[in-house]
């Protein structure tokens, strides 16, 4: 009876046993108790492991690789969908996904992806062609050309004017009938390409500035005679301009395909646009900003 008293006098017994009902308690009644403690591996959830642990979501191939394991090899993928499972429930079970706002952009993308509708209907050649009426400036095939440049840089007779040396250039070009593919032998070294075939005005003001590519639109399409000097964000061209195609309007023949993709792209993005609406729509919100926000 003496010993008795004094273990129950002594603090670090209170401690192990408040220590221990804490344990239990928590074992009874922590956050795990209410989440199911049952977990079923069937075929579909090895499956489903097994194309996101590898990122790729072709059934066919994890199929035929899950048929062709063997027990040990079985037994491990089973052991690490248990384990993950397991951790999964218990994080949810303890909240862990509260607060994470990488969790919350992951749940919020695979909501618009439920939400996404699996089917749109196939589109008339009538829709397709109102749809091309609407949205005519996406498909506007834009002006081009096609032209061969020799470039006077300005770096290497620092000495002289470049512009001069361009001149005097053109005229011995157009006296010796210079071709299409004789421009590397009179060119400096250009840091582009030598020849622009069916290039639209943008890509040559991304290559030569914006300046150069109005003034080639205005040469005229000459294939014997060299014109110029044109000046570029690098120094001096001298340009043989074969062939111009103007902006046109393109055949519906031509994009019909490129039309059908994306009108069915705009009805799903549509769709969906109108199924978060009606999930929005189940909420009240109310804005508390304080005064003067």
């Amino acid at each position: 009876m003496r010993l008795l008293r004094r273990l129950i006098r002594e603090p670090l017994l209170h401690f192990l046993l408040a220590g221990a009902a804490l344990y239990a308690g928590w074992a009874h009644w922590g956050p795990s108790a209410d989440a199911s403690r049952r977990i079923v591996v069937d075929r579909g959830a090895l499956l489903r492991f097994m194309q996101y642990q590898s990122q790729d979501f072709e059934p066919g191939a994890f199929e035929a690789r899950l048929d062709a394991m063997d027990d040990p090899q079985r037994r491990r993928l089973i052991a690490d969908y248990v384990r993950e499972e397991s951790l999964y429930r218990e994080a949810r079970a303890l909240g862990l996904e509260r607060g994470d706002y990488v969790m919350r952009q992951r749940l919020v993308q695979k909501m618009n992806f439920l939400l996404e509708p699996q089917q749109v209907t196939e589109p008339t050649d009538a829709q397709l062609q109102q749809y091309l009426a609407r949205n005519a400036a996406l498909y506007r095939v834009a002006a081009s050309w096609t032209f061969t440049h020799v470039f006077v840089d300005p770096a290497v007779k620092p000495g002289e004017s470049a512009e001069s040396r361009a001149r005097a250039l053109l005229a011995r070009l157009n006296r010796e009938r210079a071709g299409f593919n004789d421009a590397p032998r009179f060119s400096d070294r250009y840091p582009y390409l030598q020849n622009y075939v069916d290039r639209t005005g943008e890509y040559v003001g991304s290559h030569f500035g914006a300046q150069f590519a109005s003034l080639l639109a205005g040469l005229p399409v000459d294939a014997s005679r060299w014109q110029g000097p044109l000046r570029s964000d690098q120094g001096w061209h001298l340009v043989l301009v074969t062939a111009h195609a103007p902006e046109r309007d393109p055949r519906f023949a031509e994009i019909r395909v490129q039309l059908r993709d994306d009108y069915r792209r705009d009805a799903v993005a549509a769709k969906q646009d109108q199924a978060v609406r009606e999930v929005v729509g189940r909420y009240s919100v109310e804005v508390e900003l304080g005064s003067g926000q």
